[in-house]
């Protein structure tokens, strides 16, 4: 990690010393032949599009090829690299935890499911501890038996991995800080635990108090009545009004795919782009508009007739999937009369805003058609890259779905190298271009287990 990194870290964990902080984190350490995408929001739309059914633009954010590279380069012999331990072992070991000698213990890291939350998971392909912490150092670390560079050396963990995360503390300053985090993973199916200095990651959790809330805010919103949702999906009703020189608005949300939402039922009016897919209420209509309630923008504008079916809406919510954009993770809910039940929880990682990608916008969207798989096109090409599998879109070109598959060419014929089912990138940073990542087994589960008739996506920040 560089220096400038390592002292915003520090100083950031020493102002934090007495509570816990989530992190909207930024892109790790870059390898030479990385291709970063821009931090800023794109000025002009440089993706190639198709109107073929199944094809997308691309993808990805940062080249499928380098999360390929990183995932290869540390996981070593493990196929699908875990080492987390799950929420019942971290439990435990909370529990039987002794406090250590030279150390003041800051924060206990021992988030529950909310009152209200259900336990009825259903994916159990990676057992994942509600608190986790991200190894963001470009090399792998050392976990040391004691919170001091010279202790005793527990175990190594690799960048990008994920481990359970315990306690924060203060232990003997290093590198300007003397925060460290008591953490503990498997080795060979055995819980090691020790500590890590705060310039070795990040803490993470899954949130589910903000995703309880989100999800009860659109329920209520539904209570009132039934949801209607913009269609334009690649423009197919009509490209709306270019706002300044830029492909998104002073909000984020792009051009592309969306309907402009004014504040006046005249075209002349002040507007923004509200995106396919996102859920509106109908009020009234005025020649040819509709007057909408904007839940996710919380307001009210007027948006042209032709980017809303009045006949299609969403009148009951079964389904639920919360995109956590800020934690890079995200969780799955069904929906009963008076109960919120916990299906799944799992990372996820969510795009990037760039020469060539999109941020996955916030708000509440209806999961509009699942896909077994879709094909994408190359950047900057209009040939197709590859295929995503097991999707579920949500607005405009965004899907959830598994780990993107890039052919191969052989003999000048394209060929299909087979399903893929784990990136070591998934969870960690932004990388996408507007979709929503996942291992493909969630993916898969997903797919099988949305009621996409009555169903929703909320991605929080």
């Amino acid at each position: 990690m560089n220096k400038k990194i390592t002292v915003l870290l520090a100083v950031a964990a020493v102002i934090v010393a007495s509570s816990f902080v989530f992190w909207r984190s930024s892109p790790p350490p870059l390898q030479k032949h990385q291709e970063r995408p821009s931090e800023t929001l794109p000025k002009e739309d440089k993706l190639p599009k198709s109107n073929r059914e199944s094809v997308e633009e691309n993808i990805n954010g940062y080249s499928l090829e380098e999360d390929l590279k990183i995932t290869e380069d540390t996981r070593g012999e493990e196929e699908n690299r875990n080492l987390s331990l799950n929420q019942q072992q971290q439990i435990r070991l909370l529990e039987n935890v002794s406090p250590n000698k030279i150390n003041t213990v800051l924060h206990e890291y021992n988030t529950n499911l909310p009152e209200g939350i259900n336990n009825t998971i259903q994916y159990f392909e990676y057992n994942f501890p509600y608190d986790y912490f991200l190894i963001t150092a470009e090399n792998s670390v050392e976990i040391r038996e004691d919170p001091a560079p010279d202790a005793t050396v527990v175990c190594q963990v690799n960048s990008l991995d994920k481990i359970s995360l315990l306690q924060q503390v203060e232990g003997v300053e290093f590198q300007g800080s003397n925060i460290w985090y008591r953490v503990a993973c498997n080795q060979e199916n055995q819980p090691e635990e020790g500590y890590l200095h705060s310039t070795a990651g990040l803490p993470r959790a899954f949130r589910f108090d903000k995703m309880q809330t989100a999800v009860n805010e659109l329920r209520q919103q539904l209570a009132q009545g039934e949801l209607h949702f913009i269609k334009n999906y690649k423009n197919q009703n009509g490209a709306p009004p270019e706002k300044g020189n830029t492909a998104v608005d002073e909000h984020g949300y792009r051009f592309y795919h969306s309907a402009p939402a004014y504040e006046q039922a005249n075209t002349g009016s002040n507007f923004r782009y509200i995106p396919d897919g996102m859920l509106v209420r109908l009020l009234n209509e005025t020649g040819d508009f509709y007057h909408v309630n904007v839940p996710t923008f919380g307001g009210n504008f007027y948006v042209p007739k032709q980017f809303i079916d009045p006949a299609v809406t969403l009148n009951q919510l079964n389904h639920v999937v919360v995109v956590d954009r800020n934690q890079q993770n995200q969780a799955s809910f069904a929906l009963g009369q008076n109960s919120l039940n916990l299906v799944s929880y799992t990372l996820s990682t969510t795009g990037i805003p760039g020469n060539y990608s999109f941020e996955t916008t916030l708000g509440n969207y209806k999961a509009i058609e699942k896909k077994e798989r879709f094909e994408y096109l190359q950047k900057g090409s209009a040939e197709i890259g590859g295929y995503a599998p097991f999707a579920i879109r949500f607005t405009g070109g965004a899907y959830i779905h598994g780990v993107p598959v890039a052919y191969e060419e052989q003999n000048g014929e394209r060929i299909d190298p087979g399903p893929k089912e784990y990136l070591q990138t998934i969870g960690t940073y932004p990388r996408s271009n507007m979709c929503v990542r996942n291992f493909t087994s969630h993916a898969r589960f997903l797919y099988n287990w949305m009621d996409s008739q009555n169903g929703a996506v909320i991605v929080i920040e």
